[in-house]
């Protein structure tokens, strides 16, 4: 049996589906790639502003420090390019004022020196700490530059292999979409009984008209036997005719007179004897009109054994083709779930890189929806297990299954959180069970086969 033309329909669109979130992950990698380089060259104009803003306090430290320098030897300049004369009169005064004044320049220079080296050594701290940033973020460019190419031939092998499953799912589509349906499997198997019967029937025909063959050959043979011994009478009378016509010449020709009783006598006699001629020929006639009659019958009865030969020739070859179509249609079966695994197997493996490269607040809300369409295949592939375990056992299936409505226990099912042990341990149960439904559902199909092959070996 093979389900009907939804389930293979929804295959592909599953495939589609697939496809399609695949391709919208895609661009969500690709504008997470364009952000991250965008926030890259964020922070590259901003390592470059920091350079520019520490080029500038530079050239302010030292314009500062030249401006400090030339304000401090202004005063002492102009004190000793005074004349003479005027500073004859006030030399001890100005002594006094150019000592005190030389001693503030002092202490201004120290700490005009100090502040320099202060800031000299807090430049060189910027410095460092900029050259270290700017080292880690050249670092950190660098692993990023790796991981977008890693990324981005991971991408490429993942396209790639995304072309090559979607060219298995367009081949399996095509062979899907030659194999038979429920319907048209259900018209086999109908016209199968009725052949089947017809076959019976045939069988029970031919073998009547065997039986009515067999009694018509031996009514025949014992006709014949008649036939024989009638003629063989009829030798014998002619021959005692042809005896008495002789003596009766014989009599004559000699002369002798035979008394008037003897010639009655022999006169009757002749005349019994040519009555009982006259009968034998016309049951001789009958019974041979008779024979005939037989052998048209008995050749009509053989062109229609020959007709229900060829009848029967027929029907064991359709019946050997629709046991072709049956192994056809267990291979598929078995074709179909190993495609199926291989489809969980390329799940789990997408779920798997999918994990390995998102973050932990991405992938919760899609491993919640991988759970969900999980337990979504789980329920429809119990479902197709029970309706095809039901067909094998001869049974009408459950058309709640069969048109895929779901019943409110399911729809709570979906609420439910797939994080706990709990939900895990039910579902791994209900996958167990599932495999054990497959199991039974393998036996009794191969019962269900090894029966019509003894039914096929025994009718042929």
């Amino acid at each position: 049996q093979v389900p009907t033309g939804t389930p293979r329909q929804s295959y592909p669109a599953t495939s589609y589906q697939d496809f399609s979130n695949w391709e919208s992950l895609m661009k969500i990698k690709e504008g997470l790639l364009r952000q991250k380089e965008i926030v890259i060259d964020r922070q590259k104009q901003q390592i470059n502003s920091l350079h520019q803003k520490i080029r500038e306090n530079e050239l302010r430290a030292q314009h500062a420090r030249l401006s400090h320098l030339v304000n401090c030897e202004e005063p002492y300049m102009t004190n000793l390019q005074q004349p003479q004369y005027e500073s004859t009169p006030l030399q001890p005064h100005v002594s006094e004022r150019s000592t005190s004044h030389l001693e503030e320049l002092e202490q201004k220079i120290a700490a005009a020196e100090n502040k320099e080296l202060q800031l000299s050594e807090f430049l060189k701290q910027i410095s460092n700490k900029s050259s270290e940033e700017k080292k880690k973020m050249e670092e950190k460019l660098k692993t990023r530059d790796r991981y977008i190419n890693s990324l981005k031939k991971k991408c490429q092998k993942e396209s790639e292999q995304n072309k090559e499953k979607q060219r298995r799912i367009e081949t399996l589509e095509k062979y899907l979409a030659d194999l038979p349906t429920l319907d048209d499997i259900k018209g086999q198997t109908k016209q199968l009984h009725i052949l089947e019967e017809e076959n019976k029937q045939l069988r029970e025909t031919m073998t009547d008209l065997e039986k009515k063959l067999g009694e018509a050959l031996s009514q025949c043979r014992e006709r014949e036997l008649q036939l024989v011994c009638q003629k063989k009478k009829e030798k014998e009378l002619v021959t005692t005719v042809q005896s008495l016509q002789h003596k009766v010449e014989k009599c004559l020709e000699d002369g002798i007179r035979l008394p008037m009783l003897d010639t009655k006598q022999l006169q009757s006699e002749n005349e019994c004897l040519k009555e009982k001629n006259e009968k034998a020929s016309k049951v001789i006639d009958n019974q041979q009109n008779q024979i005939a009659a037989l052998i048209l019958d008995v050749q009509s009865m053989q062109e229609k054994l020959l007709q229900e030969k060829l009848i029967v020739q027929k029907m064991t070859n359709e019946l050997e083709e629709k046991e072709r179509n049956k192994e056809q249609l267990n291979k598929i079966l078995s074709e179909n779930q190993r495609l199926m695994e291989e489809n969980a197997c390329l799940k789990e493996q997408m779920r798997q890189m999918e994990q390995s490269r998102q973050p932990v607040s991405e992938k919760m809300p899609i491993a919640d929806q991988l759970f969900k369409e999980m337990s979504h295949c789980l329920f429809d592939l119990k479902a197709l297990c029970s309706i095809l375990t039901q067909r094998a056992q001869g049974k009408e299936p459950n058309l709640s299954l069969l048109l895929g409505i779901r019943s409110l226990s399911c729809s709570a099912e979906e609420n439910e959180n797939y994080h706990s042990t709990e939900t895990l341990s039910k579902k791994l149960l209900d996958v167990r069970e599932l495999r054990r439904d497959i199991d039974e559902l393998r036996t009794i199909m191969s019962d269900r086969y090894a029966q019509d092959m003894g039914d096929n070996c025994i009718t042929q």
